[in-house]
């Protein structure tokens, strides 16, 4: 069994274990399952002293998984609120179809659209809430009667939270990209204070795209290449992004991993740094690095509003985002601050994954 992760001495239950893609796959949704997978985790136990969320209106833990197949647009979502650390409810008036599912109290509605329900459990205890959504399954053709496909999935995630804490799980890379690390373990939450200078709250948000994908170009001589990579996103945040009303006083960064399949590929099809790149359009105009950083370009720009700095490190590009007051604002300021960081991420980056 692994290891129950703590939050403050509570022993946490992760939502990705309350609904691995085992049991998505299991009531016939293969493509979800090994599609987008989205979660918000504890990664490792924290200590009462550093377990500084509470009051959060947001659910401490989640889970996501999307169909990336081609009309792919079925997805499932788990929420858990755990006490103290979420206010939790109990099963109101008016939450739809009322049952006991795996000896736990449930509510069951249709969602806003076909094929879709939503359904609320909570625990023999009282002290965890999940909230459970299944969108567009009838998408599946296979699946003609997605009521019961949502009962037996809820049947699954209520026998999973009756368990209790079963320890936590993350995104495991297979196949090609079987060796490259999460992006989680790659922004520690040692890492992250020493970049942002603020506390982390050990809550991280990421996301995994478990199929590799792939830019077709084609140059002037109508010659064709693929260029294929996998992808991955990693943010930590600090204690004050949970608490209404401080966000403006929180820290948060976020790194994006893009991995491709060798690194003649990540230098010839990496186009964030690329002035002539598409993607100018849409950034703006990028402001280049003046010092060596990885193995190619590096520069600054802004996502959304945020700005970024971009890099290349062996077969990887490397995104680093910065959210909050704390990071430059201007991409070419925030270029010179964060040059020593990722420098020795770049490095960092290269040693682990190649």
């Amino acid at each position: 069994m692994p290891e129950v992760v703590e939050y403050g001495g509570v022993a946490m239950i992760d939502a990705c274990t309350v609904m691995p893609g085992t049991l998505i796959e299991a009531v016939g949704f293969r493509d979800a399952a090994h599609g987008w997978h989205s979660q918000r985790y504890l990664p490792r136990s924290v200590p009462g002293v550093d377990a500084t969320v509470k009051g959060e209106a947001d659910a401490i833990s989640t889970c996501l998984y999307e169909s990336m197949a081609e009309g792919g647009i079925e997805r499932f979502t788990l929420s858990l609120r755990q006490a103290p650390f979420n206010d939790v409810g109990s099963i109101g008036v008016g939450e739809g179809t009322k049952m006991t599912v795996a000896g736990l109290r449930a509510a069951v509605r249709p969602g806003l659209s076909a094929g879709s329900f939503d359904a609320r459990v909570v625990s023999a205890d009282g002290q965890v809430e999940a909230v459970l959504g299944a969108s567009r399954m009838s998408n599946v053709k296979e699946i003609t009667d997605p009521e019961a496909t949502f009962l037996r999935l809820l049947e699954g995630v209520a026998a999973n939270l009756a368990k209790g804490p079963q320890g936590s799980t993350a995104h495991v890379h297979t196949g090609r990209y079987e060796s490259v690390p999460s992006a989680c373990d790659v922004l520690s939450g040692e890492r992250f204070r020493e970049i942002t200078g603020g506390r982390d709250s050990g809550v991280v948000e990421a996301d995994f795209y478990e199929k590799e994908i792939f830019d077709r170009f084609q140059n002037d001589k109508d010659e064709v290449r693929y260029f294929y990579s996998n992808q991955q996103e990693c943010r930590r945040l600090s204690p004050e992004w949970f608490e209404p009303g401080k966000r403006g006083q929180g820290k948060a960064l976020k790194i994006r991993l893009r991995t491709y399949r060798d690194a003649d590929m990540a230098i010839k099809d990496a186009q964030d740094c690329n002035p002539d790149s598409p993607s100018r359009g849409v950034t703006g105009e990028a402001a280049m690095s003046d010092e060596k950083i990885g193995d190619f370009a590096a520069c600054g720009f802004k996502e959304g509003d945020s700005p970024t700095i971009s890099f290349v490190a062996g077969r990887t590009q490397v995104r680093l985002t910065g959210y909050g007051d704390w990071a430059a604002d201007e991409p070419a300021a925030y270029v010179k601050q964060f040059t020593p960081v990722a420098q020795a991420l770049a490095g960092e980056v290269k040693k682990a994954i190649g």
